[in-house]
């Protein structure tokens, strides 16, 4: 049974409520049809300015959409909320939101140490890449989702904003070589190192999508050297 409590609940509920079908509820916010899917289904997470564009485009009360509290739509008396702009109080909510769908260790003290490797992977156009490790970053164990072969990159680039990835991110990343449709990966592309959206076609078309408007989808060829690196399990934000 789906969590009424998660907030792909919440948003679900609110888009039903609007009786809009997800690509036209994500037209109205900015984001794709298939990243509406991803957070009301859980995966991934999402950020403030996705919120904030929910809460302007609709009537939604923004307490009701961040903790579950309250009611669904904002109450039209100024009086009753005195004081607090959407903006400003979702900006405030942002550092936890950008940890949705992670659990903090039951453990407090139950930390593992993560590689950061000392280059910036790009969420743009893609670059050269070297595997040098920077350093190691204690990250609580729930982060990694019991997962095995974890490693962090930083973000250079913004191509992944549409889905909350920022420049300067530390992605967490499970080294794999295989990846499902609709994931994001760290891929390879004749040598060159790149955080994009795997997509698959019916027809068995890959190509690499962004999640910015601004850039453009790469589409694998035959002819390509390509490779897939990893799946990204978060993006970690410091403030």
């Amino acid at each position: 049974m789906e969590n009424v409590h998660s907030l792909g609940h919440r948003i679900k509920t609110a888009r039903k409520h609007f009786k809009l079908r997800q690509e036209e509820f994500g037209a109205k916010i900015g984001i794709s049809a298939n990243r509406v899917s991803e957070i009301e289904n859980g995966k991934g997470g999402t950020n403030a300015s996705v919120l904030i564009a929910m809460c302007r485009e609709f009537p939604l009360d923004p307490q009701w959409l961040f903790s579950g509290k309250g009611k669904m739509l904002a109450v039209s008396d100024e009086k009753s909320q005195p004081g607090k702009d959407i903006g400003s109080l979702l900006a405030s909510l942002e550092r936890q939101i950008a940890r949705i769908g992670l659990k903090e260790s039951d453990e407090p003290g139950s930390v593992t140490k993560v590689p950061l490797y000392g280059y910036a992977v790009p969420a743009g156009i893609p670059d050269p890449a070297t595997g040098e490790i920077e350093e190691y970053l204690d990250i609580p164990a729930s982060w990694t989702q019991n997962r095995k072969n974890v490693y962090a990159l930083k973000v250079n680039g913004d191509s992944m904003t549409g889905i909350g990835i920022m420049k300067g991110d530390i992605l967490l990343v499970e080294a794999r070589e295989k990846a499902r449709d609709g994931q994001v990966v760290i891929a390879s592309v004749n040598g060159e190192v790149t955080v994009k959206t795997l997509c698959v076609s019916n027809g068995g078309v890959v190509s690499l999508a962004p999640e910015n408007s601004r850039y453009r989808p790469i589409v694998i060829t035959p002819d390509m050297d390509f490779r897939i690196q990893g799946i990204v399990l978060a993006a970690v934000r410091h403030y």
